[in-house]
């Protein structure tokens, strides 16, 4: 989550944008996209019949440098974001329980992680899973050579 400093206040530019770009949205749009949600929750679940958990990468590239879309509109920059969130926007939208887990460095230094995706209301076994990987990679005291 970013600082407060950082969260747009009811009062801000950012936050006005985000109201516009929520009015652009026509309402049965929303209904009809909500009415579909348990069907696709159901198509979603149909993946886990055969296994307990599936581990995808958390982001299918390298993070992009801080403030690359700094200036830009809201939909331009949620436009351009989306090609980085493919693996985490399906759990989001369905509501399975899922976990980034730090996976290492990459050569460069850069943080990785894996998300590991569960069944409904199994967050116990990402729990679990998300334990148990820690014990075999421990993190918590590793820092990439930028936060040094």
């Amino acid at each position: 989550m970013p600082p407060p400093s950082r969260i747009p206040s009811a009062s801000s530019v950012a936050y006005a944008a985000f109201v516009a770009a929520g009015r652009l949205t026509k309402p049965d749009l929303v209904v009809r996209s909500r009415a579909r949600e348990a069907q696709l929750a159901a198509r979603m679940n149909n993946f886990f019949s055969d296994i307990d958990v599936l581990l995808t990468p958390t982001i299918p590239q390298l993070p992009w440098p801080l403030l690359r879309f700094e200036g830009r509109s809201v939909i331009g920059a949620t436009l351009a974001a989306s090609d980085i969130v493919p693996f985490t926007t399906p759990w989001n939208l369905t509501g399975q329980p899922a976990a980034s887990v730090p996976a290492g460095f990459s050569d460069d230094g850069i943080p990785l992680a894996v998300q590991v995706v569960g069944r409904p209301h199994d967050e116990a076994t990402l729990l679990s899973l998300s334990a148990q990987l820690e014990a075999e990679r421990p993190w918590a005291d590793l820092r990439p050579p930028l936060a040094e």
